[in-house]
């Protein structure tokens, strides 16, 4: 299984500017060549999300959905899920607590904490009284590393002179 679970900002933020598909088009051919060596991949609710996004990344996103980049929940990430959708209801405003699990993020630990490997987003940590789960707490909860796409990409030694 993959090392890195990537969130939809990982892929939407660069996409916006830093790493545009016009600008360094070695980003995208780089991600997916790590997708191909099974060191990346993201889950479908991921996918889902990038779809209702840029035509663009959207197009991209649907190629790498074609090679089982977005990877579908088996029963073990389902059990997983459970778990963080216990902790979420219990600890967080409902309002709060139903965003968070109606989108990609809850479904992005399940998968690293039933498969191994570490969730890559830009969000950051939130102190213990904030009241909206964040990746990184949530993730934190469950024994999950987090890290942003900048350190995954000296992590896997990218470079796109």
């Amino acid at each position: 299984m993959p090392e890195y679970w990537l969130d939809s900002n990982s892929f939407i933020e660069p996409s916006k500017g830093p790493y545009h598909p016009d600008i360094v088009p070695g980003f995208w051919t780089f991600l997916e060549q790590k997708a191909e060596e099974g060191l990346i991949a993201s889950c479908l609710p991921v996918y889902d999300e990038l779809q209702d996004g840029q035509a663009e990344l959207s197009k991209w996103a649907a190629k790498l959905n074609d090679r089982g980049f977005f990877v579908a929940p088996d029963p073990s990430v389902q059990a997983a899920l459970s778990k963080i959708a216990d902790h979420v209801k219990n600890n967080y405003p409902d309002h709060n607590a139903s965003k968070f699990l109606d989108g990609a993020d809850p479904w992005l630990i399940a998968h690293a904490k039933a498969h191994g490997g570490k969730v890559v987003t830009f969000e950051t940590r939130v102190g213990p009284t904030s009241r909206k789960p964040k990746i990184p707490n949530v993730a934190d909860r469950f024994g999950v590393h987090t890290l942003d796409l900048y350190r995954l990409l000296h992590e896997l030694s990218a470079s796109f002179g």
